[in-house]
C-alpha cells in the first residue's frame, strides 16, 4: 500500500492533469463492492462523521469532499436552525419531511451558473429548481412551460438550456425565468441531454431514442450536423450509439457522450470527428452497466455516473480510470438511482438521485490545490526511506565490525 501510494504521488506530481488520486484506482472502494450489485441490499445505516467524508480516504490526499445534501429550502435551512453538535455530525443527513414547499422529487440534469446558483431539472415536478445555497433560497423556473425537463446546461452568459423530453424541444431561459427562445422542434425522437461549448458556440443535444447527438449553433439555434450513427446491428462499431443519454465538453472542445446501452463513453472533437471510446459491460472498475450523467472538471477529468452501480467513476481524457466514489445506499456519499452530474465554476460536483429525490453536493480539490499535499506526502515518504536506508547501513556497519 505504501509503495502504491508513493508511486501514485510521484506520477501525479509529474503530470497533475492526468492523475487524480494518490493511488491509481482501487483506494476508494474494494473491487468486491462492484460485484452482485443487483442482489445487494442497501447497507445498514451507521452514523458517519460527514465533516470527514472524503475520497480517497486517508492517508491519501483527498480529491473529493462531501459538502451537503439538499432537496429544497427546508433541507438547507434545517442545517442552520441550531448549532450542530458532534451527535448531529455523526448522524449523517436526514432530509426534512414535506412541509408543502417545493422540493425535488425526480431530479435529473444539473448545472451551475456564474453567480453560484445550482440548477436542477426535475422530471417529476416538471420544473427547474434554482438553489441559492448562500441565501438558502429555492426558486422555480419553467414550471408553467415544461413537461418532462431532463438535461440542462448553462452557457457563459448564464442562459439556461433545458431539454424537454416529452415536448421534444430545447427551451432557453433567462435567469429571471423568462423564455428567450426554443429550438429543435421536429428534429428529435426523444431528447434527453444537453451541453454547451462556450468557445465554439455549439449546443449539443443527445437524442436518446434517435441514437444520435444533434449539434446546433448556441446563439442562432441553427441546426449544424449530427454526431454518431444509429445502431443497425449487434456489432457496436465506433460512432454507433445505442440509447445515448448525456454529453459533456472539455476545455479543448472535445465532446464526451455516455452511450448508455453500449456501456461506454464515446469521444469526438469539435469538428465532429470520432476520437476514441472506452468502457464495456462488466463488474470491474472501469466497466459500466448504466452510464448516464457525465461532466468535466476544470482539470479535464471526466466524471461518469453509473445508475446501476450507484457510483461516480473519474477518468482522464484518454479513458484511464483514476478513482471512483459512492455505493448503493441512503447515507451521504451513497446513491440510490444516481442519474445526473454537473460541475460548476466553484468546483462543486453535484449528483442527482431520482429514487430518493436527493441532490448531493461535493467539492473537487483541484490539481493545483492538491499539489502541496502531494509534495508534503512525497517529502515524508522520502524521509522515511532515507531513515530506513540509514538504519540498514548502520546494521551492516555493525555486523562488519563484529566480523
Amino acid at each position: 500500500m505504501t509503495n502504491a501510494r508513493a508511486n501514485g504521488r510521484h506520477l501525479l506530481l509529474i503530470a497533475p492533469a492526468i492523475f487524480l488520486g494518490g493511488a491509481l484506482v482501487i483506494l476508494c472502494l474494494s473491487t468486491a463492492a462492484w460485484a452482485d450489485k443487483k442482489d445487494k441490499k442497501a447497507p445498514t445505516v451507521t452514523p458517519i462523521d460527514i465533516t470527514k467524508l472524503v475520497w480517497p480516504p486517508p492517508p491519501d490526499v483527498a480529491r473529493i469532499r462531501y459538502v451537503a445534501t439538499v432537496n429544497g429550502e427546508d433541507s438547507m435551512n434545517a442545517q442552520t436552525k441550531k448549532k450542530s453538535t458532534w451527535l448531529d455530525k455523526m448522524a449523517g443527513v436526514s432530509l426534512p419531511s414535506d412541509s408543502g414547499k417545493p422540493r425535488t422529487r425526480g431530479p435529473y440534469g444539473v448545472a451551475g451558473d456564474s453567480k453560484g446558483l445550482i440548477y436542477v431539472a426535475d422530471v417529476t415536478s416538471a420544473a427547474v429548481f434554482a438553489f441559492n445555497l448562500e441565501q438558502k433560497k429555492v426558486t422555480l423556473i419553467g414550471n408553467q412551460k415544461l413537461t418532462v425537463p431532463a438535461g440542462i446546461a448553462i452557457d457563459d452568459a448564464d442562459r439556461i438550456f433545458v431539454v424537454d423530453s416529452q415536448q421534444g424541444i430545447v427551451f432557453v431561459f433567462r435567469t429571471d425565468g423568462s423564455i428567450e427562445g426554443t429550438f429543435g422542434a421536429g428534429k428529435f425522437v426523444r431528447p434527453i441531454g444537453v451541453a454547451i461549448d462556450n468557445e465554439n458556440r455549439f449546443a449539443y443535444v443527445v437524442d436518446g431514442m434517435g441514437n444520435r447527438v444533434d449539434v446546433f449553433d448556441a446563439d442562432s439555434y441553427r441546426f449544424l450536423r449530427v454526431l454518431g450513427k444509429p445502431k443497425t446491428t449487434d456489432i457496436l462499431a465506433p460512432e454507433v450509439f445505442d440509447r445515448p443519454t448525456n454529453v459533456a465538453v472539455d476545455s479543448e472542445g472535445n465532446v464526451y457522450v455516455t452511450d448508455t446501452f453500449s456501456a461506454r463513453v464515446q469521444v469526438f472533437d469539435a469538428d465532429g470527428n470520432f476520437l476514441r471510446m472506452w468502457g464495456k459491460p462488466g463488474t470491474a472498475p472501469g466497466c459500466f452497466m448504466r452510464p448516464k450523467g457525465i461532466a468535466v472538471d476544470r482539470d479535464d477529468h471526466i466524471y461518469v455516473v453509473d445508475s446501476e452501480y450507484n457510483n461516480v467513476q473519474v477518468f482522464d481524457s484518454e479513458g484511464r480510470l483514476l478513482m471512483f466514489f459512492g455505493d448503493r445506499g441512503n447515507q451521504p456519499g451513497t446513491f440510490t438511482l444516481a442519474a445526473g452530474i454537473g460541475i460548476d465554476a466553484q468546483n462543486r460536483v453535484v449528483v442527482t438521485e431520482q429514487w430518493t429525490g436527493r441532490v448531493q453536493i461535493f467539492r473537487y480539490v483541484t490539481d493545483a490545490e492538491a499539489k502541496p499535499e502531494y509534495e508534503k506526502a512525497a517529502a515524508e515518504d522520502k524521509k522515511r526511506e532515507e531513515e530506513r536506508l540509514a538504519r540498514e547501513k548502520a546494521a551492516e556497519d555493525s555486523a562488519a565490525k563484529k566480523n
